[in-house]
């Protein structure tokens, strides 16, 4: 039987042939869409890794020509002051690289012993406190480490995975940087700082010493607040009040950092969503192309199908040389498209880890089988209703 169905296959190659198209193609595009999809649906999923919720941004101005010391008394002021606050439950100042805020910065370390490149961020030692980050080794550093030979830095998990993957514990491992020397004190667990869909990158989390050690002496002028659960409508306008009274200047941002979050997801949801729309707008085309052929078919074939249940075939059998037809076409197509999508993975034409490639795959071959059967279903039903008294009769 599977030869005779190749045999009628190929009598109808041209007609054959517009669908083995319109499914290879598909195939391509269902690939991509799943890829893309499970890759980051697998970095949503996975831990942010400190908390957003009821926590506010603020960028100040410092008042200019502050000294080291002058400046850190300050911001020491400034925290106290807003701690004094009653929704204000932590606080802590950070560098400019702030979460959500599109900027990152990098660097890197090479010395006799080590070469690692880590993006870097600047926070004060209630940085770990006030986002909720969690560790899982060590500490975050403390004001009592400032002042010894090595100065603290915290590092998360991604900088141990793929730098250290061997080390049993980064807790104490030393090294040199623009002429300081660091001693790592502690590893958070995944963070990512970009947003939901971020890779985990490496990342070394330095006190400000290392913003206040270069001849530019940059003070920290943003702020992070964890806030009482919606207390920030209440309170905007006291901590707004607080630091222009602090630095003197009305310079003063506020922002909610749950809103950012959302807002730097929206690059990877909006392609995601569109990817999605058009994926649908596909299948629906191509679901109404195989309905179209397929009742052209029997409509032409009506003659061979009446002489088949004449002969004895079932109803059974004739809607499953139908399908069976259209799985063979539809099968070719997708051997052909699988034999160059996988290609994609082992030869690594993308930085993307090769497993998102072969659930797109996998989510594409299954797609497309899915839609042939139940697009196929309906017409050779229909095929198989015929009566054969009155199809051999007609003209």
């Amino acid at each position: 039987m599977f030869t005779h169905l190749l045999k009628m296959l190929w009598n109808k190659r041209r007609a054959n042939g517009l669908i083995f198209l319109e499914i290879l193609l598909s195939f391509f595009v269902l690939f991509g869409v799943f890829a893309f999809f499970t890759y980051n649906l697998d970095r949503y999923r996975s831990p942010l890794g400190m908390e957003s919720e009821d926590r506010v941004g603020i960028r100040v101005d410092l008042p200019d020509g502050l000294d080291s010391l002058a400046a850190m008394e300050l911001q020491e002021r400034i925290k106290q002051d807003l701690l004094a606050i009653p929704a204000v439950r932590n606080a802590s100042w950070l560098g400019p690289v702030n979460p959500f805020g599109y900027s990152n910065w990098n660097s890197h370390i090479q010395n006799d012993t080590m070469s690692i490149r880590t993006m870097m961020m600047f926070a004060d030692h209630d940085y770990a406190q006030t986002l909720a980050i969690p560790m899982t080794e060590g500490r975050w550093f403390t004001p009592a480490d400032y002042g010894g030979k090595y100065q603290p830095v915290v590092v998360n998990k991604a900088f141990k995975d793929d730098l250290f993957p061997d080390r049993e514990g980064l807790v104490g491992l030393k090294f040199d940087m623009n002429g300081i020397s660091w001693e790592i004190v502690g590893v958070t667990g995944d963070f990512k700082y970009l947003s939901n869909f971020a890779e985990n990158e490496p990342l070394t989390f330095f006190p400000q010493i290392h913003m206040m050690a270069g001849k530019d002496k940059e003070p920290f002028e943003m702020m992070i607040l964890e806030l009482a659960p919606n207390s920030l409508g209440a309170t905007e306008e006291t901590i707004y009040n607080q630091l222009v009274q602090a630095t003197k200047s009305t310079d003063v941002v506020i922002w909610d950092m749950e809103k950012d979050r959302r807002k730097a997801n929206r690059s990877t949801v909006i392609p995601i969503v569109i990817l999605l729309i058009i994926s649908g707008f596909l299948l629906v085309n191509i679901a109404l192309g195989l309905f179209g052929v397929l009742f052209t078919q029997i409509g032409r074939r009506r003659a061979e199908i009446g002489l088949r249940k004449a002969l004895g075939a079932s109803a059974g059998e004739v809607t499953t040389q139908f399908i069976l037809e259209l799985l063979i076409v539809a099968g070719s197509a997708l051997l052909l498209g699988t034999f160059f999508a996988i290609q994609v993975p082992l030869l690594e034409l993308t930085p993307l880890p090769g497993r998102y490639f072969y659930l797109g795959i996998v989510g594409a071959v299954i797609t497309v089988l899915v839609l042939v059967v139940v697009c196929s279903l309906i017409p050779s039903r229909q095929a198989a209703g015929l009566h054969p008294a009155l199809v051999l009769h007609e003209d």
